[in-house]
This record gives C-alpha cells, structure tokens and sequence, in this order.
C-alpha cells in the first residue's frame, strides 16, 4: 500500500494535477484586468443563481413592517403627471403622517425650488403687484408649495434623498451635515468611494428633514445590483444611503459610528453601528443585499390610494414607509439577481430591511478568498491522488462526486450563514483536472487496448477485432447455436519431419508456418480457435455474423493451397523440408461461445458438424488431395468449381456424406480441368451405379492423363478390383464405409 502511494504522488501525472491546481488558485488570487473581470461577471451569473434557488417560497417574516408607496401608473392618472407639486407631496406626507407611519424614506430628490404662483403674477404684472403688494406676500407665503412640504417633513421622522455625482466641474455640493461619525485618521487611503459632489435637496427641505441619504445604486460590471454602499463619501465627510440613514431614525440613534482598520497605511473600512446593532461591510462600505424575492415582495400601495385615503391606518400604522416609483416612464427600474425590472426603491427596502436584521445580510468576509484557496487546493490534490490510473468512467464519477460536494458545502454556507464564497474556480478546476485524467486515462486505455488487441490479433483478424469494439454491444457472452464452417488444417508426416530437427528449429520451423497461414485465414475473416501441434483449427460466423462463412472458408483453403509454395520456397532458402497439408472443412449447426472452467475459458465451437471437419481433414491424406469439403460447405459456395471426390460414412456416423474437393474458382478453370471435373463425375456416378467396366475404363483413362490430383482415382480402380458384386448389399448406395478416423 505504501508503495503504491509513493507511485501515485511521484507520478509525473500528479505533479501535472497539482500544478494545474496552483495555477487555478493563482487566478483566483492575483487575477486583474479582464480576467478578474469575466470571473467577476461569472461568479456574478452563480450568485444569481444561488440566490434564486434558496429564495423562500413564502417571504420572510420580521419584526418590522416595511411598505412602499408606490407612485405608479395609476397615481399619475389619478393625480396628474410626475413632477407632483410640492403641496400634493405634503399632503401625502401629512396622510402616511396621520395613519401612523414611523420613518418615511423619499427615493426621490428636490433639488429646485417650485416656482411660486405669486411669484409669477407679481413677476408678469408689475403693476398689479406693486398696488396689491401687501395682501400678495401675505398669500405668497400661505400657497408657497416648498413652505408646505417643509411642514409636514417637520411633524415626522423623514429622510430625503440626494445623488452623489461624479461630474468634477459640477458646481453642485454636498450637504453640509451628515450623521456618520468618521474619525480623521481614517480618512488615509480609504477605498470608500470619493465623490466630488452631489444634487442635494434645496434648503428649506433639507433643513425640514431630520434624516438624508444618497440613492446612488452601485451595480456589477455587467449591470446588476447586487452589492449597496452603506457610506460614500465627498471629501473628508462620510455619508449614509438612504436605507441606512432609515435605519437609524428607525431606532432613535443620533449618529452612525465606523469601524477600520489600517494596514501598511491603507485603511479598511470594516463596517457600520447604530444603536446596539454592528453591520460588517466590505473595504468599500459595501454589503450584499439581502433580497426578499421577485418584485412587489413587500406591500405596495399606490400614492393616489393614500392621498384619497382609500389606504390608511389599518394598512401603515408603525410601518416604515420607501417612496418610489415603480412607473416605466420614470426610469427607476433595476437589473438585480431576482428580476430585470427590479423597482429601485424596493432595493432600498431590501437593505433597510437587512440593517434591522443583520442576521439576513449576506456576507463575502475576509476570510472567504482563503478558504476558496482551501477549498480549490484540497480538491485539486483529491481529483490528483485518485484520478491516476483510472478508468474514464470513475474518472468522471469522482468528479462529479467531488464537484457535488463542493456545490454543496457552498449552498450549506449560503443558506445556513449567510456566507457567499467563490465557487467558479473550483469547479472550472474540477473540470480540467477530470478532462485531463479522463485524456491520460484513455490515452492509457488506448495503449492497453491496443497492446490486448495486439495479443488478441493472433487469435481474431485485426479488422474483426475493431467490429467488436465498435459493436461491443452485439458481442456474444454466453454459448449460442449457429450455422457455421470449421476448417482444420494439418502438416503431412510432420511426426517425421520433427525428429530430423532440433527443439529451437522446429520451433522456428512452425511459428514460420503457421504465420502464414493463419495470415491467410484472417484475411478471410476467419477466426483461429486454437494450435495444436502442427493442427490450425478455425472457423466462420462467429464472433461476428459472416452470412458468406462457407464461401470464405473454402476461399481460405485455396489460398492455404496456394500460399504453400512460397512457404516452401522460403523453407528451400533455408535447407528446411517443403509442407505439404491437408484441409478439411465441414459446415452446420454448431454451439459457438466462452467454453471451459471456472479457471479458464475458451472462445471455441463444439458439435457434429466439428467433429465431421476433423474426420473430413484425415481423409484428405487417403484420398490424395490436398483439400476436402462437405456437401454442405460445397452448396454454399458460389464461383468455385468442385471435384465431387466420394459418399463416404465416416467413424461415428450411420448415415453417409458426400466429399468435394474444391479445384479453383470456375472463371479460372482450362478446358482440361474442366473435363476432367465432368469425366470425374461420369466416372463415380458409374461405379454409383454398378457399371464396373464403364466406371474403371474411365477411372484408368483419367488416371493416366489427369490434370489434377490422381490419387482418387487409383482409390476407385483398387475397390472396383477388390469388389465382389456379390457380397454388396441390395440397398448399397455407393458409400465408402471409413474404419479410421
């Protein structure tokens, strides 16, 4: 065990994998410019996600009402179109005053004076006011729009909003208080975003309100929302946002407190307190946003609702009150996580709604990179370690096991702690640690493929063997019955031809034959089912079904036939003595299929149809020639001319068969071999027939001028001499009853 793992962790393919994994962990950690960009952009994509997986189906319950008063489509039907004057907005702060509201929160901002309708008559008709001038400031002040608004800000807690800018020739300035405590030695290299100025509230307004807060909203690079700065500053003043300055008036804190830290001359902001409540931010100011859902998760009614009092205390008793617009014509709608046309002022909302429960926000802590960094190396060292030699398939497995567990521990921390942690890396790691196991392991699976189909090569022609792994699937496991054709070839007189040669030369002697010759049946899509001794035994339609296996067996003992005469020109080259063989095939019904013990098994074929060929092989030698087929085998075939050779009966069988021997492929047939084919079967069907002096005339006649194998000829003209007509049997049918196998 021990050895085996210093073989893994000193495996060139090991150190590859850690080294892929400290280059994803170097991304992660030092990555800038366009890189950080895309990984920000795609770690923004699973935020997304994440986020809208783990959304409760049912929203969120918390102490304090939260409602948005909403000034929509219907509002400005009713009321008239937005800009509202100063008096209606008094009006409707004086009615959410009167149901009970506590805060109020405008998401919307006065930066001009309303123009006076005094004013503008004492302006266009001079003289008029000048006659008139006393009763004319006296109603100027009593219709004076901003004086009513001023008023009704007064009798309650409201905060107004302003908008940072970051036009630096802007003559527009910051508001001259703000109630964030920022201590001076933490102004020094602070990330807080600086901003050079701001479109503040006019005067009387702001000096009305109690509470301000910039609207600013901070979208990701690719446009969403899903980070808001609690703090931004303009010089040396820090300001709150709208939701946070909210917050305080909520719980009746005077003032919001900072927290930094500074290292190496660069200060930290760490987060934010009010009352008795701590708010961890970013270096930034910055906090996730902790959304309830899709748009319209809190209760929106419209302003109009509230200024015909159709809504009232029963709806906005101790609520705090956003007021926003969620019209498309006025151009608040956001991109967030839970929806594209995301009303902004119910993004104010979400935060508030998180700063009175810290609980619910988000968090991206200090520590997160380092345990990312953790997190990626202990994968890529686990995906390393046990990915190496091994299969394509576990390869894949482990990774999605291992990708499943990190997605895992991410969600856990998300929906548990409320902790947001990278998760893109590590899993783009996974991804190229398993594609390069996965390409080593196949590489690996390929050279062992190949080294098995090498060996396998001398047993399935190479092409059979490519058949079977691409048709893996059709692969026979267990023993079948099929029509097939044996074949089995064996050297003449090899007993003899063994003694006059040394253990090493007749070793030689026969891997030189039998590389021929099994070369040849392989050629014919054959398949060798074993070697013994000087014995070849092959067959045809197995493994893989060959509808022509007759025709190819027969085409492989005439290339057999024909191969030996540069087999024996090699052996002349050689001092070595010529081969000559006998080939038998036989086809039928046989079993084919994985045959043996528990200990070994062998593709093989059994049957009588098997039996038959071997027995057809050893009366090649009695009759002369050098092949023998059955019936069978010879009606299967098509372009080769036969030899019918004899009706023999066979050691074992009752019934008697018909032999061929195979001559050549009839377009390659002279004139002589074909008459003596045609002669050769007058001949036998003769002595069939019992006409001993026709038969043997003929057997002598071809005997004495044939063209091929005359062997079998001197076979009849011995028996015709040898038979006694009056001992055969009345039912004798020709047949030549063999007593040896």
């Amino acid at each position: 065990m021990i050895i085996s793992l210093l073989k893994k962790i000193t495996s060139k393919h090991f150190y590859i994998g850690v080294l892929i994994t400290l280059l994803i962990a170097s991304i992660e950690f030092f990555s800038t410019g366009a890189v950080a960009k895309l990984l920000n952009r795609v770690e923004g994509i699973i935020y997304d996600s994440r986020l809208q997986l783990t959304l409760a189906e049912t929203p969120r319950k918390v102490n304090e009402s939260v409602v948005i008063i909403d000034i929509d489509e219907k509002s400005m039907q009713e009321q008239g179109r937005f800009p509202w004057s100063r008096s209606k907005v008094a009006e409707l702060v004086t009615k959410l005053t009167d149901a009970g509201v506590i805060v109020i929160a405008f998401d919307i901002f006065f930066s001009e004076p309303e123009v006076n309708p005094v004013t503008k008559i004492m302006t266009e008709l001079p003289g008029f006011s000048a006659k008139y001038s006393t009763p004319l400031t006296t109603i100027k002040q009593q219709v004076d729009a901003d004086t009513k608004l001023a008023k009704a800000l007064a009798k309650n807690d409201i905060t107004l909003g302003f908008l940072l800018i970051n036009d630096e020739l802007s003559e527009h300035k910051a508001p001259t208080k703000s109630s964030v405590v920022w201590r001076e030695d933490d102004h020094t290299n602070s990330q807080i975003n600086d901003y050079p100025g701001a479109i503040i509230n006019i005067p009387k307004l702001q000096n009305a309100a109690v509470g301000q807060g910039f609207i600013n909203a901070h979208s990701d690079e690719d446009g969403f929302i899903r980070k808001a700065a609690l703090v931004n500053r303009v010089g040396d003043t820090l300001y709150p946002s709208l939701a946070l300055e909210a917050a305080r008036l909520y719980t009746l804190a005077n003032t919001i407190e900072t927290r930094s830290t500074t290292s190496n001359g660069i200060t930290l902001f760490e987060g934010i307190k009010f009352h008795n409540k701590w708010i961890q931010t970013d270096e930034y100011g910055q906090v996730l946003i902790p959304y309830k859902g899709g748009a319209r998760s809190f209760p929106y009614y419209s302003a109009t609702d509230v200024l015909t009092q159709r809504v009232g205390l029963k709806e906005l008793e101790g609520s705090v009150a956003f007021i926003g617009t969620s019209a498309v014509g006025l151009a608040d709608l956001r991109s967030t996580p839970v929806g594209l046309q995301y009303p902004g002022v119910e993004v104010h909302a979400n935060i508030f709604e998180g700063l009175m429960n810290p609980q619910l926000l988000p968090s991206k802590p200090s520590w997160s990179l380092g345990a990312s960094l953790i997190i990626i190396i202990i994968t890529g060292l686990v995906l390393s370690f046990f990915s190496i030699g091994k299969t394509a398939r576990f390869i894949l497995a482990l990774s999605i096991i291992v990708a499943g567990v990190v997605v895992a521990i991410n969600f856990y921390l998300w929906s548990a702690q409320k902790v947001s942690l990278p998760l893109f890396m590590t899993l783009l790691l996974t991804t190229l640690l398993a594609s390069y196991y996965i390409i080593v392991g196949s590489i690996a699976e390929m050279k062992h493929s190949k080294k098995i189909k090498t060996m396998f090569d001398q047993y399935v022609p190479p092409e059979r063997i490519n058949q079977l792994i691409e048709q893996g699937g059709n692969l026979a496991k267990t023993s079948e019955r099929r029509n097939m054709t044996v074949l089995f070839a064996d050297i003449r007189g090899f007993t003899s031809l063994s003694e006059s040669m040394s253990a090493h030369q007749l070793s030689e002697y026969l891997n030189q034959y039998l590389s021929s010759i099994t070369k040849i049946i392989f050629d014919n899509n054959g398949t060798i089912d074993k070697y013994v001794g000087d014995m070849v035994m092959a067959f045809w339609n197995a493994p893989l079904i060959d509808k022509d296996h007759a025709q190819h067996g027969v085409e492989a003992a005439l290339a057999m036939n024909e191969g030996l005469i540069e087999i024996n020109a090699v052996f002349a080259q050689q001092n070595l003595p010529a081969i000559s063989i006998g080939v038998g095939l036989s086809s039928g019904d046989m079993n084919v299929g994985d045959m043996g013990s528990i200990y070994r098994k062998a593709y093989t074929v059994l049957g009588d149809a098997v039996n038959l060929g071997a027995r057809v092989e050893s009366l090649t030698k009695f009759y002369g020639v050098a092949i023998l087929v059955t019936e069978e085998t010879m009606q299967a075939c098509s372009g080769i001319a036969f030899r019918l050779i004899d009706k023999v009966q066979v050691v074992g069988k009752t019934t008697s068969i018909a032999l061929y021997e195979p001559i050549n492929y009839t377009k390659q047939l002279n004139k002589e071999q074909r008459n003596e084919i045609e002669s050769s079967l007058k001949a036998i069907t003769f002595f069939h027939n019992k006409e001993w002096e026709n038969a043997l005339s003929l057997f002598e006649q071809l005997e004495n001028n044939a063209v091929l194998n005359a062997g079998v000829y001197r076979v009849y003209i011995e028996r015709i001499q040898s038979t006694d007509i009056q001992t055969l049997a009345k039912d004798w049918n020709g047949a030549f009853v063999h007593t040896k196998k």
